[in-house]
């Protein structure tokens, strides 16, 4: 005999119902729970290499996978969800193959409201000179519309000028070894091809030296940033006044 039509339907019905794949049926961990749909991706950068570990998963307690560099540029495409007592982490993208999860303060994001006052104040708090200099670099190339522009430019001069003594004082160590009378190289030669300044030369920092006094003195080239970008502002007086005190050591009148 034949069905009637609502038994027909029903019979339907079950062979027409979805079925869930293993994928949708494995029950969901903490880590998969805390990320949300993908971000259309957004250009950021290391600020702070003292959280700036890539792991695996939105967690504190996650594998890493490694360490990026201050000013490492970064593509954020996802973000956590909010989980009260816990920080909120950014997924990025690294390079085309590498990807993972990064606490969201270590990165900064060139636009955003707030993001150059934060980055100022990590430039003129961080703990070593080095990472000073390089956030100011950071900024001036990345913030060069922000107001605070100039002043990241004075602390990338400043901690110049407070490396050119203990740098002076490595490289006489080494110069000291060196016979005078060698041909077609003088002191300063050796001093400014020393290798301490290997570090500074990679960021764009150059120091000159001054042969009489046996010192290093920082060429100026942020304060020269400053007062031809910056001519009005404040910081623009410092640097004029500055550059003018590199100026006179260099000619040998201080």
């Amino acid at each position: 005999m034949r069905p009637d039509l609502k038994t027909r339907l029903l019979i339907a019905s079950v062979f027409v119902l979805p079925i869930a794949s293993p994928a949708q049926t494995t029950t969901s961990t903490p880590f998969q729970q805390a990320s949300v749909p993908a971000l259309r991706p957004v250009r950021a950068f290391v600020v702070d290499d003292r959280l700036s570990v890539l792991r695996r998963e939105p967690n504190m307690k996650s594998p890493v996978v490694h360490r990026l560099r201050i000013g490492r540029p970064v593509y954020i495409v996802g973000s956590s969800k909010a989980i009260t007592g816990e920080p909120k982490f950014y997924r990025v993208a690294v390079t085309r193959r590498t990807r993972g999860w990064i606490h969201n303060a270590a990165v900064a994001i060139p636009g955003r409201a707030g993001e150059d006052k934060r980055l100022l104040k990590l430039a003129e708090s961080a703990s070593d000179g080095f990472d000073r200099i390089s956030l100011g670099l950071l900024f001036g190339e990345r913030f060069r519309s922000s107001p605070l522009a100039p002043n990241a430019l004075l602390v990338v001069a400043g901690e110049a000028e407070r490396f050119a003594p203990i740098l002076s004082q490595r490289a006489a160590k080494r110069a000291a070894t060196v016979d005078p009378k060698t041909p077609n190289a003088s002191s300063r030669d050796y001093y400014l091809n020393d290798v301490a300044l290997d570090r500074f030369s990679k960021l764009g920092i150059a120091f000159d030296f001054d042969q009489a006094a046996g010192q290093y003195i920082y060429d100026g080239a942020a304060y020269r940033v400053i007062i031809k970008r910056f001519p009005a502002s404040e910081a623009a007086k410092i640097a004029r006044e500055r550059l003018d005190l590199v100026q006179r050591r260099l000619a040998g009148r201080e």
